[in-house]
């Protein structure tokens, strides 16, 4: 367990907030892609969310968060109501095994959906910061363009890294969206490139990971190159 304080909170999408927690004995170490549980005190009791990091595994001081509300789950409720800049908080350290690691793969193609994009932003941000020889596509399926989380981080690194690409597609655009519109399908997913060698990524709810895995299935990428993260 690590002791950590919230350093910095922004209000990235109408609905979702990032959150920056700053480590008090680092080196605080994870694999991109995994995640962790937050431990706060609500009215005398203590309570535990799960997040995925969304920042790069090279920094090892400190650690992004970015979380959707919910007034259903006291730890989120709690992060985006009262939270504040210097409040303290527990932290598990990273867990899971939907983990990207250089030697799995040089290339990758990370599906996600709405706020199912947080692990793989991670990915991606590992992969900009120290795998350069990865090529790396992002598909992104998202509601609308004011939800469209890391815009303008995503276009940087496309910018800015040859070996990083994204496919971003809007299902309910607005007169201000120009890119692609629809779900995500089997055109999109081939656009991304495919190769024999390909290692898959899919985070978002359970319809649509179901949805995707079928739609690869059926373009002959075997199961064992499919790696999923379901959230309910």
């Amino acid at each position: 367990m690590f002791n950590a304080i919230i350093t910095h909170i922004q209000q990235e999408t109408p609905s979702v907030k990032s959150f920056r927690l700053g480590v008090d004995t680092p080196p605080f170490r994870f694999l991109a892609g995994q995640w962790i549980d937050l431990y706060v005190e609500i009215d005398g009791a203590i309570q535990v969310g799960g997040y995925s990091m969304t920042s790069s595994p090279v920094i090892t001081d400190s650690l992004e968060l970015a979380i959707k509300s919910s007034t259903r789950h006291p730890v989120t409720n709690w992060l985006h109501e009262h939270a504040k800049i210097g409040d303290s908080v527990r932290i598990s350290g990273g867990q899971g095994v939907f983990v990207y690691q250089p030697e799995m793969s040089q290339r990758v193609v990370l599906v996600g959906a709405g706020v199912g994009v947080t692990p793989l932003i991670s990915i991606f941000r590992y992969i900009a910061d120290a795998v350069p020889d990865t090529e790396a596509t992002l598909v992104y399926s998202i509601p609308s363009p004011d939800e469209f989380l890391f815009r303008n981080e995503i276009e940087q690194l496309v910018r800015h890294h040859p070996n990083l690409h994204s496919l971003v597609t809007v299902t309910q655009p607005d007169n201000n969206w120009h890119g692609r519109t629809g779900r995500m399908d089997s055109t999109l997913l081939e656009s991304a490139g495919m190769s024999r060698d390909t290692l898959y990524y899919l985070c978002g709810p359970p319809g649509m990971v179901e949805d995707i895995s079928s739609i690869l299935g059926s373009l002959a990428v075997p199961a064992s190159r499919i790696i999923f993260e379901k959230w309910w």
